[in-house]
């Protein structure tokens, strides 16, 4: 896992495809269930779309990126891994709005006292004479509980805003009238609310279902040691042609070091874009130097990301009541076992008793010199 392979580009949409699942296949169990299921719903929704369309083009592009970019991790990027592994956390990307989706979902009314409280928000609907639109669909009381809980979480390293008192109640903060003294009318009103709910919405880390986020966080506690939950697949060997080499032998292009810069000339060798690349340093005095900020990955460092992740993850127990406690991902910091040879440094060392305050203020308090 030093460096990425050099695989020929694909050509086809296809072959692009099956790079793509090549290798997230060298992802971690946890990580690679979500990353193929985002893979090939992406594939199976756009695969009769128009080649020579502009979109099916962006898509194709940052379809290379991607490949690129989980090579990179692969290979010992970790900041690239840590993005992977965000989106295949529902931290950002898709599968984030998809669980805020859920999250904000109204539960279907069961009692009576449930269906005469839908029926009241239809009533107040009807009377302010306007339409029902995106925000009646959404669970806000729900959605404020959760944000106050989340803000009452120091979380580190989020990839989101934090959340602002105005966020987590937004009735609380929209002014009654306007700058001119007058009372805001009702569609001005929702409007403001609205906003106020959106960026509430797109600051929250949703929660995770209760399997996923307590096998997650077996893995960051390091309660799991199975290599095969744990570390990503060996890399299997590429396959090697019986009549040739994967790529023809390089030959010096003198026209583009006379005519551009050296740095843009072997910036796909440059130590920094190697791991994105996979290029080859030929002109290097020691021949092919390592990349930069490329890690061995280890079981520590797994349990590393692992950790980085859970902390920023969350359950939600429902109770009897419909009421709902929100769990977050924290660790147990323990300090870690002195070795035998830190346990002999500390031998001889006198054990302070223990004394009382009576004890400790009778003693002489040395003079100042």
């Amino acid at each position: 896992m030093s460096r990425p392979l050099r695989l020929p580009h694909p050509q086809t949409t296809l072959h692009l495809y099956r790079h793509l699942l090549r290798e997230s296949s060298y992802l971690p169990w946890l990580v690679r269930k979500q990353v193929d299921i985002q893979i090939k719903e992406r594939f199976r929704k756009h695969q009769k779309d128009d080649v020579n369309h502009e979109l099916t083009k962006k898509r194709i592009k940052d379809a290379h990126k991607e490949l690129r970019r989980m090579r990179a991790a692969n290979a010992g990027d970790m900041p690239r891994m840590r993005r992977i592994m965000l989106l295949a956390f529902g931290r950002t990307g898709r599968r984030r709005r998809q669980l805020v989706k859920e999250l904000l979902a109204p539960e279907i009314a069961t009692t009576n006292e449930e269906l005469e409280k839908h029926m009241a928000e239809t009533a107040t609907i009807m009377k302010e004479n306007r339409k029902v639109d995106w925000l009646d669909k959404w669970d806000t009381e729900k959605l404020g509980k959760y944000a106050r809980m989340q803000a009452s979480v120091s979380l580190h390293d989020i990839p989101k805003p934090e959340l602002s008192a105005k966020q987590i109640n937004p009735a609380l903060f929209i002014p009654k009238e306007n700058s001119w003294g007058k009372p805001l009318t009702p569609q001005l009103y929702r409007t403001k609310l609205k906003k106020m709910w959106k960026l509430a919405a797109d600051k929250i880390m949703p929660p995770l279902p209760k399997e996923e986020f307590e096998m997650l966080g077996a893995l960051a506690q390091g309660k799991i040691r199975d290599p095969k939950l744990l570390l990503p697949p060996p890399r299997r060997p590429v396959a090697q042609p019986l009549d040739g080499e994967i790529f023809p032998p390089r030959t010096w292009n003198w026209q583009d070091y006379a005519v551009k810069p050296v740095a843009i000339v072997e910036k796909a060798a440059n130590r920094r874009n190697k791991l994105l690349t996979g290029a080859v340093d030929e002109h290097s005095p020691v021949f092919d130097p390592q990349p930069l900020s490329c890690h061995k990955y280890t079981m520590r460092s797994w349990r590393r990301l692992y950790q980085s992740i859970w902390q920023l993850c969350s359950t939600i127990e429902k109770g009897d009541d419909k009421s709902f406690k929100v769990v977050w991902g924290s660790p147990d910091f323990m300090p870690p076992r002195p070795s035998m040879g830190e346990l002999e440094f500390f031998r001889d060392f006198p054990v302070p008793e223990k004394q009382s305050k009576k004890q400790r203020r009778a003693q002489p308090q040395p003079m100042p010199q």
